[in-house]
């Protein structure tokens, strides 16, 4: 049996994690911006002291933005995927979501029930799975401690994740098997959803974060130049 109180200890340090990166992200990112500030503000020397001021606040005020920025991504992309990769918070989400789903479908009244779901003998119209995967989705937000922003966001976030994937093996198994066999998907997400997430969550970060290294500085050295030929435009 999952225990949704674990799970809201586990969202509740997460949310810890976010801030930290989130906060992490903005110091570098700014630390970069003194530095390339100073390296434009040099280059601009000579020039009218206004044009000094504007390269060395245009750079500062564009590393704000993208430690703003960065480091929301970064917050949100590392948690989730320590919450999956070392907590495998995904497994447990979708033990809670699952049981929550075949416990509706014995509850439905109808047979044959959980007995023959749990034998594989049985598979669910894909419209109806998916009715009972809303429902459940609702339900795992609606329980646990309801405090904190942070932490909600958290919880919302890998469930989102636990939603999408379920989906999609829904309607692959629904297009092969003409139905929904609600154990096997379980099984099959309890042990693939956590590596597959935290595999297509780092990839588009990498990028990010390596498009922040190399473009900042071409922009910023672009733009030094554009001051110095503006300065001496004017005269």
């Amino acid at each position: 049996m999952v225990d949704v109180r674990a799970i809201g200890v586990h969202t509740a340090g997460l949310a810890w994690l976010a801030l930290r990166v989130f906060i992490g992200t903005m110091v570098v990112t700014a630390l970069g911006g003194v530095l390339l500030a100073g390296i434009s503000c040099h280059f601009v020397r000579n020039e009218h002291w206004m044009y000094v001021v504007i390269a060395g606040l245009l750079v500062l005020v564009e590393a704000a933005v993208i430690g703003v920025v960065l480091g929301w991504k970064r917050a949100q992309v590392l948690t989730l995927a320590h919450g999956l990769g070392s907590l495998r918070l995904g497994r447990s989400l979708v033990r809670l979501v699952f049981g929550c789903m075949i416990e509706a479908v014995s509850n439905d009244g109808a047979e044959p029930g959980v007995g023959r779901l749990a034998r594989g003998l049985e598979r669910i119209p894909l419209a109806r799975a998916q009715e009972l995967l809303e429902a459940a989705i609702g339900s795992v937000l609606g329980s646990g401690d309801q405090r904190g922003w942070l932490r909600q966001r958290v919880r919302q976030r890998l469930l989102q994740m636990v939603r999408k994937y379920t989906l999609t093996r829904f309607r692959e198994e629904a297009a092969g098997r003409g139905g929904i066999d609600l154990v096997k998907v379980k099984e099959e997400l309890e042990e693939t959803l956590d590596d597959a997430v935290v595999q297509k969550l780092r990839k588009p970060l990498r990028f990010a974060t390596a498009l922040v290294i190399v473009g900042f500085p071409l922009v910023v050295a672009v733009q030094t130049w554009g001051i110095v030929m503006l300065s001496r435009l004017m005269g």
